[in-house]
């Protein structure tokens, strides 16, 4: 559709913003706005902080699951077909949630939820746009991750719609602009098909240069599924992936009832940090996204989960307010530059062709730190009754797991020439 609209704008950049959109708002409703509601379920329904959580980090972990599946979906069928599926999906699951009545109903729910998610969100997203872009990917990619930025900006409005309406009907309105927005604006996001007339990343080429066909064959390359998971560069990526999502998404889950219940904020006021924690966080995803494509990628990449640590230990230590959200401002950057850099560090390693498979594996096995990350705050919370402890426990585990791990996970360069090689013979 925009296409048509937009003839001479290069259609890499409105997959890259119809993405944006997608995930934008995959990320409001789902991701950051189902925090506004933790109270409200947990004591309507008389349920522990743990086992609240637990529906959370069942969210991950069922979604990084049902990312291997929507990866090879992707390299199968097409990311639009994919899409259309994953937001029908999910949005029938925001629905079904506001009936629930008993614990099995919210965890049956947020299964389904997770699964249509992950066909709907940035996966998809990072897997049609690895095949528009190769000098400007980790930027590209950056870019389409600001709609999860963004996203968390209208969890202000969600806070209020749930004080107005409560949380049954706001997570009723909230299917519906799921359902609406995701099928009108997911019709513009496709892999680049062959024979393209526009040139890779966008740019006008001189005439002198190798034509754009032979150009396009070379970049037509990738390392076989089993070959790639194989490798330590996979697998230190990854559990680099599985130290940093143990202390974010712990972060994105408690932040909202841990200003709350520790700092006595309001609804409206809690939600408004998410706004702050959001915007941060698309400093690093565009920072990051930027400086990845002039720098060793596995650098920022440490970098960045440092931020993300640092910003964790304030947050644990933090006497008032302000030195919490001083925290949130560190450690937000840190997890935005990851969003952008770990994709990006895929298609470089292992190509584009497997690429839905490889970055839906990948995203599995990080998701276990995700899906741990909010039980265990939420446990310790139970026990100590403050989150003093947990915000420590996620700083250091960010630190210990996350930093070496992507340090260490060097380019696998015989393997991508090997391949990458033969793709161009």
């Amino acid at each position: 559709m925009l296409r048509r609209m937009f003839p001479n704008v290069y259609e890499g950049w409105l997959v890259v913003g119809s993405s944006g959109v997608i995930v934008l708002v995959v990320a409001a409703t789902f991701f950051y706005g189902f925090g506004t509601i933790f109270n409200e379920v947990r004591d309507e329904f008389g349920w522990s902080n743990a086992s609240t959580a637990l529906a959370f980090s069942l969210r991950n972990e069922i979604g990084g699951v049902g990312a291997i599946i929507v990866g090879v979906a992707l390299d199968r069928v097409g990311p639009k077909r994919v899409l259309f599926t994953g937001i029908s999906i999910a949005a029938a699951g925001v629905l079904a949630m506001s009936f629930m009545q008993e614990l099995w109903h919210f965890y049956a729910v947020m299964v389904v939820i997770a699964l249509g998610s992950s066909s709907a969100g940035g996966q998809v997203g990072l897997t049609a746009i690895s095949t528009w872009f190769r000098q400007r990917r980790a930027f590209a990619m950056s870019l389409m991750t600001l709609g999860g930025g963004l996203g968390g900006i209208f969890v202000v409005l969600i806070g209020l719609l749930v004080d107005a309406a409560g949380w049954r009907w706001a997570l009723r309105v909230l299917a519906a602009v799921m359902l609406v927005v995701g099928l009108v604006v997911g019709s513009n996001v496709r892999s680049r098909p062959a024979g393209h007339p526009q040139p890779l990343d966008g740019r006008h080429r001189d005439p002198f240069e190798i034509p754009d066909e032979e150009l396009e064959e070379a970049e037509e390359w990738g390392v076989p599924v089993r070959r790639a998971i194989s490798s330590h560069a996979f697998l230190l990526l990854s559990l680099a992936m599985l130290g940093s999502s143990f202390g974010f998404v712990a972060l994105v889950v408690h932040q909202i009832p841990y200003l709350e219940t520790e700092l006595g904020l309001s609804k409206a006021l809690a939600s408004s940090s998410v706004a702050v924690f959001t915007l941060s966080s698309i400093v690093g995803r565009l920072g990051f996204g930027f400086l990845g494509d002039k720098y060793p990628k596995r650098l920022m990449m440490a970098a960045a989960i440092g931020m993300l640590s640092v910003g964790l230990l304030i947050v644990a230590v933090a006497p008032n307010l302000w030195v919490a959200m001083i925290g949130i401002a560190i450690g937000a950057p840190g997890f935005g530059g990851t969003i952008p850099l770990r994709p990006s560090m895929t298609a470089d390693y292992f190509g584009t062709t497997h690429f839905g498979t490889i970055n839906g594996t990948m995203q599995f096995l990080s998701t276990t730190g995700g899906a741990v990350g909010p039980w265990v705050v939420g446990r310790v919370v139970d026990l100590e009754g403050d989150y003093t402890v947990g915000w420590l426990i996620a700083a250091v585990v960010v630190a210990a797991v996350g930093v070496p791990a992507a340090l260490a996970a060097t380019t696998p360069t015989a393997l991508r020439d090997e391949y990458r090689g033969a793709a161009t013979v």
